[in-house]
């Protein structure tokens, strides 16, 4: 079987300008990022999927621009990442996050102590998204914790590691599905389940995307996902709310943020509240009641 690659771009920022250029590399296709703080700089790697049709060397040209008008000038290096690489920098790089104050998300390898009322998410990443370090994945944390009750019925779209739906277990919810398109994710979600004993019964992990529920019905949905493949899910993700269900859409920047409430109207969603942490920003809807054109 063919490895998976990634072609990862290198580079050093000022590290009060890392929050900026983070959110640079995600909105230009970044699957992922690794940053590492050295002195007053951050080194940062910008993943994207080895993908030929994708332009490489525009989006480098774009960095370089945009560096440039902070007056950063350092090279950005190239080079090809395989998947056994991958495994291995987030072995190196994951530590112990306190996600929210009472959500601690930290790798099997290193226990941590928690106290009464506080939850740990014991989580091993290999190839799928979400470590808790990141600030769109805290945020969903955060409303997850503002808008969970006690039995609710959840759906975690695009579950990555599955770190969304263990927490919403740990934290009372009640039947939760977590969902992704990849099998690597499918793969590892269960597997992280196992690391934090929670049983299928809690949380079901399944391959699909929206179109696998449309029968099911939702107290609250968590997507932590881009807001281009956010948009066109608006609608179908209006229709697995019950009455008084809530959805939190992170992964936003805080740039997209007017447009995004724009079209989450036009879905006849309304927006409860909003939360935002550095460059990013989760919405949190509930359904208007109004009739879909």
């Amino acid at each position: 079987m063919n490895k998976r690659a990634w072609q990862c771009l290198r580079l050093e920022v000022p590290a009060a300008c890392a929050d900026d250029v983070s959110a640079w590399a995600y909105a230009l296709g970044s699957c992922g990022l690794q940053a590492e703080e050295v002195g007053e700089r951050t080194q940062l790697s910008a993943y994207f999927a080895a993908d030929p049709a994708r332009d490489l060397a525009g989006i480098r040209r774009e960095l370089t621009h945009r560096l440039s008008a902070l007056g950063s000038m350092s090279p950005i290096g190239t080079e090809c990442v395989e998947e056994r690489d991958w495994e291995a920098e987030w072995r190196r790089f994951f530590a112990p996050v306190w996600a929210t104050e009472r959500i601690v998300v930290h790798p099997s390898w290193i226990p941590v102590e928690i106290a009464e009322g506080q939850s740990a998410v014991s989580i091993d990443p290999k190839m799928a998204f979400g470590t808790g370090a990141h600030e769109s994945t805290q945020l969903c944390l955060q409303a997850l914790e503002c808008y969970l009750r006690p039995g609710a019925r959840c759906l975690d779209l695009g579950t990555g590691s599955g770190i969304l739906s263990i927490a919403a277990a740990l934290l009372g919810a009640g039947p939760v599905l977590a969902l992704d398109i990849d099998e690597k994710a499918v793969a590892n979600a269960r597997e992280n389940l196992v690391h934090n004993r929670i049983g299928s019964g809690q949380v079901k992990v399944r391959l699909g995307g929206v179109e696998a529920v449309a029968e099911r019905s939702f107290d609250l949905v968590l997507a932590n996902i881009q807001s281009h493949v956010l948009r066109p899910l608006l609608a179908p993700l209006r229709g697995l709310l019950a009455a008084d269900g809530r959805i939190a859409f992170s992964g936003l920047l805080t740039r997209e943020e007017a447009a995004f409430c724009r079209w989450v109207a036009e879905a006849k969603l309304e927006v409860d509240t909003t939360l935002a942490k550095g460059a990013w920003t989760c919405v949190v809807a509930r359904n208007s009641g109004g009739q879909l054109d």
